[in-house]
Protein backbone atom coordinates (compact mmCIF):
# COMPACT_ATOMS: atom_id res chain seq x y z
CA UNK A 1 0.00 0.00 0.00
CA UNK A 2 1.53 3.38 -0.99
CA UNK A 3 2.39 5.70 1.85
CA UNK A 4 0.01 8.63 2.20
CA UNK A 5 1.50 11.97 1.20
CA UNK A 6 2.12 14.25 4.19
CA UNK A 7 0.08 17.45 4.14
CA UNK A 8 2.44 20.43 4.24
CA UNK A 9 0.02 23.32 3.73
CA UNK A 10 -2.48 24.52 6.34
CA UNK A 11 -5.25 25.28 3.84
CA UNK A 12 -4.79 21.82 2.31
CA UNK A 13 -5.09 20.35 5.83
CA UNK A 14 -8.26 22.37 6.54
CA UNK A 15 -9.81 21.38 3.20
CA UNK A 16 -8.96 17.70 3.78
CA UNK A 17 -10.61 17.98 7.20
CA UNK A 18 -13.71 19.62 5.70
CA UNK A 19 -13.91 16.89 3.05
CA UNK A 20 -13.73 14.23 5.77
CA UNK A 21 -16.49 15.97 7.77
CA UNK A 22 -18.74 16.55 4.74
CA UNK A 23 -20.58 13.20 5.14
CA UNK A 24 -21.29 14.11 8.78
CA UNK A 25 -23.09 17.25 7.60
CA UNK A 26 -24.90 15.53 4.76
CA UNK A 27 -26.26 12.98 7.25
CA UNK A 28 -28.04 15.72 9.20
CA UNK A 29 -31.50 16.98 8.31
CA UNK A 30 -30.27 20.61 8.17
CA UNK A 31 -27.17 19.79 6.14
CA UNK A 32 -28.81 18.93 2.84
CA UNK A 33 -27.85 22.22 1.14
CA UNK A 34 -24.14 21.87 1.88
CA UNK A 35 -21.68 23.18 -0.73
CA UNK A 36 -17.91 22.95 -0.23
CA UNK A 37 -16.81 26.34 1.15
CA UNK A 38 -13.58 28.24 0.58
CA UNK A 39 -11.46 27.73 3.71
CA UNK A 40 -8.47 29.76 4.79
CA UNK A 41 -6.53 30.99 7.79
CA UNK A 42 -7.07 34.61 8.72
CA UNK A 43 -8.40 36.94 11.36
CA UNK A 44 -12.19 36.86 11.51
CA UNK A 45 -13.74 40.29 11.11
CA UNK A 46 -14.04 41.87 14.53
CA UNK A 47 -11.34 39.74 16.13
CA UNK A 48 -8.80 42.58 16.11
CA UNK A 49 -8.91 46.32 16.31
CA UNK A 50 -11.37 48.59 18.03
CA UNK A 51 -14.36 46.23 18.15
CA UNK A 52 -12.48 43.38 19.79
CA UNK A 53 -14.30 40.08 19.96
CA UNK A 54 -13.21 36.58 20.79
CA UNK A 55 -14.02 35.22 17.33
CA UNK A 56 -11.81 32.24 16.50
CA UNK A 57 -13.62 31.27 13.34
CA UNK A 58 -16.01 32.91 10.93
CA UNK A 59 -18.22 31.90 8.04
CA UNK A 60 -19.27 34.42 5.42
CA UNK A 61 -22.47 33.26 3.77
CA UNK A 62 -22.39 32.31 0.10
CA UNK A 63 -24.62 35.33 -0.60
CA UNK A 64 -21.56 37.49 0.27
CA UNK A 65 -19.36 35.63 -2.20
CA UNK A 66 -18.90 36.91 -5.74
CA UNK A 67 -19.79 33.49 -7.12
CA UNK A 68 -22.89 33.22 -4.84
CA UNK A 69 -22.15 29.49 -4.68
CA UNK A 70 -19.77 28.89 -1.80
CA UNK A 71 -19.33 30.31 1.68
CA UNK A 72 -15.96 31.62 2.90
CA UNK A 73 -14.56 30.30 6.19
CA UNK A 74 -11.67 31.76 8.19
CA UNK A 75 -9.89 30.11 11.12
CA UNK A 76 -7.85 32.42 13.36
CA UNK A 77 -4.06 31.94 12.94
CA UNK A 78 -3.34 31.88 16.68
CA UNK A 79 -4.82 28.38 17.01
CA UNK A 80 -2.48 25.38 16.73
CA UNK A 81 -4.16 22.37 18.41
CA UNK A 82 -5.67 20.10 15.74
CA UNK A 83 -8.74 18.95 17.70
CA UNK A 84 -9.60 22.53 18.70
CA UNK A 85 -9.20 23.67 15.10
CA UNK A 86 -11.39 20.83 13.85
CA UNK A 87 -14.10 21.75 16.37
CA UNK A 88 -14.05 25.38 15.20
CA UNK A 89 -14.03 24.29 11.57
CA UNK A 90 -17.05 22.03 12.14
CA UNK A 91 -18.94 24.92 13.77
CA UNK A 92 -18.23 27.09 10.72
CA UNK A 93 -19.14 24.24 8.34
CA UNK A 94 -22.55 24.12 10.02
CA UNK A 95 -22.96 27.81 9.17
CA UNK A 96 -21.91 27.09 5.58
CA UNK A 97 -24.43 24.27 5.47
CA UNK A 98 -27.51 25.99 6.88
CA UNK A 99 -26.76 29.60 5.91
CA UNK A 100 -26.16 32.57 8.18
CA UNK A 101 -29.73 33.91 8.22
CA UNK A 102 -30.64 31.84 11.29
CA UNK A 103 -27.58 32.91 13.26
CA UNK A 104 -26.98 30.34 15.99
CA UNK A 105 -30.65 29.36 16.37
CA UNK A 106 -33.10 27.10 14.55
CA UNK A 107 -31.43 25.04 11.79
CA UNK A 108 -27.95 25.93 13.05
CA UNK A 109 -28.65 24.69 16.56
CA UNK A 110 -30.40 21.53 15.32
CA UNK A 111 -27.50 20.62 13.04
CA UNK A 112 -24.80 21.51 15.60
CA UNK A 113 -26.43 19.48 18.38
CA UNK A 114 -27.03 16.54 16.03
CA UNK A 115 -23.30 16.55 15.19
CA UNK A 116 -22.30 16.61 18.87
CA UNK A 117 -21.46 20.28 19.41
CA UNK A 118 -22.54 21.41 22.86
CA UNK A 119 -22.56 24.47 25.10
CA UNK A 120 -23.52 27.99 24.15
CA UNK A 121 -24.25 27.95 20.42
CA UNK A 122 -22.13 31.07 19.78
CA UNK A 123 -19.11 29.28 21.29
CA UNK A 124 -19.70 25.56 20.86
CA UNK A 125 -17.45 22.82 22.18
CA UNK A 126 -17.44 19.18 21.12
CA UNK A 127 -19.16 16.68 23.38
CA UNK A 128 -17.32 13.45 24.37
CA UNK A 129 -18.38 11.40 21.32
CA UNK A 130 -17.56 14.19 18.89
CA UNK A 131 -14.22 14.81 20.62
CA UNK A 132 -13.34 11.17 20.03
CA UNK A 133 -14.29 11.48 16.32
CA UNK A 134 -12.23 14.65 15.98
CA UNK A 135 -9.21 13.02 17.65
CA UNK A 136 -9.44 10.12 15.18
CA UNK A 137 -9.69 12.56 12.27
CA UNK A 138 -6.73 14.60 13.57
CA UNK A 139 -4.62 11.40 13.72
CA UNK A 140 -5.50 10.62 10.11
CA UNK A 141 -4.69 14.15 8.92
CA UNK A 142 -1.36 14.31 10.74
CA UNK A 143 0.23 17.41 12.21
CA UNK A 144 -1.42 20.74 11.48
CA UNK A 145 1.22 22.44 9.28
CA UNK A 146 1.00 25.85 10.87
CA UNK A 147 3.40 27.53 13.27
CA UNK A 148 0.76 29.64 14.97
CA UNK A 149 0.84 33.37 15.31
CA UNK A 150 1.48 35.14 18.57
CA UNK A 151 -0.31 38.45 18.57
CA UNK A 152 1.07 40.92 21.11
CA UNK A 153 -1.46 42.39 23.49
CA UNK A 154 -2.17 45.95 22.65
CA UNK A 155 -1.21 48.17 25.53
CA UNK A 156 -2.33 51.71 25.87
CA UNK A 157 0.08 53.85 23.93
CA UNK A 158 -1.24 56.93 25.62
CA UNK A 159 -2.08 60.20 24.04
CA UNK A 160 0.36 62.88 23.01
CA UNK A 161 -2.27 65.37 24.06
CA UNK A 162 -1.91 66.74 27.57
CA UNK A 163 -4.82 67.54 29.84
CA UNK A 164 -5.38 71.25 30.47
CA UNK A 165 -8.08 72.15 33.03
CA UNK A 166 -9.79 75.27 34.27
CA UNK A 167 -9.47 75.64 38.08
CA UNK A 168 -12.58 77.83 38.06
CA UNK A 169 -15.28 75.77 36.31
CA UNK A 170 -13.48 72.45 35.71
CA UNK A 171 -13.59 72.63 31.90
CA UNK A 172 -11.03 70.26 30.33
CA UNK A 173 -9.27 70.45 26.97
CA UNK A 174 -6.27 68.63 25.52
CA UNK A 175 -3.21 70.23 23.93
CA UNK A 176 0.19 69.13 22.70
CA UNK A 177 3.29 70.06 24.70
CA UNK A 178 4.48 72.06 21.69
CA UNK A 179 1.47 74.42 21.86
CA UNK A 180 1.72 74.75 25.63
CA UNK A 181 5.42 75.66 25.29
CA UNK A 182 4.85 78.11 22.41
CA UNK A 183 1.65 79.92 23.42
CA UNK A 184 0.87 78.69 26.92
CA UNK A 185 -2.42 77.45 28.30
CA UNK A 186 -5.50 79.30 27.02
CA UNK A 187 -8.05 81.30 28.95
CA UNK A 188 -11.28 79.39 29.65
CA UNK A 189 -14.63 80.66 28.42
CA UNK A 190 -15.46 81.51 32.05
CA UNK A 191 -12.49 83.96 32.10
CA UNK A 192 -10.12 81.87 34.27
CA UNK A 193 -6.61 80.98 33.05
CA UNK A 194 -6.39 77.24 32.36
CA UNK A 195 -3.54 75.14 33.80
CA UNK A 196 -1.71 71.97 32.85
CA UNK A 197 -3.34 69.16 34.83
CA UNK A 198 -2.00 65.77 35.89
Amino acid sequence: MPRKKKITNREEWLNAAALAMKPWLLDTEAGKEYEDPYISVGFPKGSRGRNVSNAIGQCWDKSSSHDKQRAHIFIIPTMTKPVDILAVLLHELVHASVGNECGHRGPFKSCAVELGLTGKMTATVPGPDLTSRLETLADKLGDYPHAGLKVPKRGSVGSRLLKVACPGCGCIIRMTQKWIDEIGCPTCGCGTDMELSQ
